[in-house]
């Protein structure tokens, strides 16, 4: 088994690295729908000047005669953050469930501890699906085991009845209501907004659960945050944005995401959901999941489906997930490896 480079701008090659993270996301996940090809192309060769990406393949160079030999059997991903969290390396490994079992992981490994070592990384950090009753037997868990905070993915049935949306947000008015208000945005927010939502987002990895994985604030700014819209534009897809504006400040307290991707047109995908320190006990969390839920579905009511993951131990976003009817799918369990 041999690891190389892989090419983001040679079409087929990329064709070959999709077909591969298709078919290993997809293992013991009926409900799986991926991006298209097409939204994939885009990220592959998305340059981000405060985050590197590289992709790797798995070569198969079994037995002459062998029918897998020659074919790309594991892709590893990895994230190089350049202004934060700059001891870490992100950092995710596929394998074709067809040919498990021949090395192409542990040669994708070994390669990403290559790639931490000679950019002076200290620590892997990764995650994964898993059944909920897949339990440490499950391969995923062993493999990580050897190499190297367990999330909660739910799944949301659309539409959420109006009455109870309307129930939840009526709840929750009294205590916001006059000193926050809430705004929607299709695209991004505007930006004046930027540099405060910018200061909330960069809090996500700090504040929430993270179990024995430790996270440094991350530094979006507003040129960075454009850049994003930008990648997201030419893929079609669309961010749903609902904010609480600090009536005195002026500036964003808090947060939910909801991106609804082109190439897969049932689903909508929960992004982050944050209410700053200083600025919770209002019902502030409740207020902009479910206002931007009303958005949604008013504006995209061919959506079946919204998906998210949030750390069992963040009581506050379970009990919100659990009251707008989350279901519990899948595990996401996180892992890091110190290197040295």
């Amino acid at each position: 088994m041999r690891t190389r480079l892989l090419d983001v701008h040679d079409d087929a090659a990329c064709r070959r690295a999709y077909a591969v993270l298709v078919a290993a996301k997809s293992l013991d996940r009926p409900w799986n729908e991926p991006p298209s090809l097409e939204e994939s192309l885009l990220e592959f060769r998305h340059v981000d000047a405060a985050e590197r990406m590289e992709m790797w393949e798995a070569i198969d160079e079994g037995d002459e005669g062998d029918e897998a030999v020659g074919l790309v059997t594991g892709i590893a991903t990895l994230w190089l953050p350049r202004d934060d969290n700059t001891t870490q390396m992100w950092c995710e490994v596929a394998v074709d469930p067809a040919h498990t079992r021949r090395g192409a992981g542990a040669a994708l490994v070994a390669r990403l501890v290559e790639r931490a070592a000679a950019e002076d990384r200290t620590t892997l950090v990764t995650d994964f699906m898993v059944p909920v009753d897949g339990g440490d037997d499950h391969p995923y868990r062993r493999f990580a085991a050897r190499h190297g905070n367990t999330e909660i993915c739910r799944h949301l049935r659309l539409p959420v009845a109006a009455d109870l949306l309307d129930g939840l947000l009526e709840k929750a008015r009294p205590a916001y209501e006059g000193a926050y208000r809430l705004e929607t945005h299709v695209g991004g927010v505007p930006e004046a907004l930027r540099p405060s939502l910018c200061g909330v987002m960069n809090l996500l990895g700090v504040d929430a659960p993270t179990g024995v994985l430790v996270f440094e604030p991350e530094t979006l700014d507003p040129a960075r945050y454009a850049e994003m819209l930008a990648l997201e534009a030419k893929q079609e897809r669309h961010r749903l944005t609902t904010v609480a504006v600090h009536e005195v400040s002026g500036e964003v307290v808090a947060y939910t995401e909801l991106i609804v991707p082109a190439g897969v047109p049932t689903r909508v995908w929960q992004w982050g959901t944050m209410v700053a320190q200083g600025h919770r006990g209002h019902r502030l969390g409740t207020a902009i999941k479910v206002e931007n839920l009303r958005r949604l579905q008013q504006a995209y009511p061919e959506r079946e489906l919204v998906s998210t993951t949030n750390d069992e131990t963040n009581a506050f976003m379970v009990d919100i997930n659990l009251a707008l009817g989350f279901e519990v799918v899948e595990l996401c369990p996180g892992y890091q490896r110190k290197l040295g």
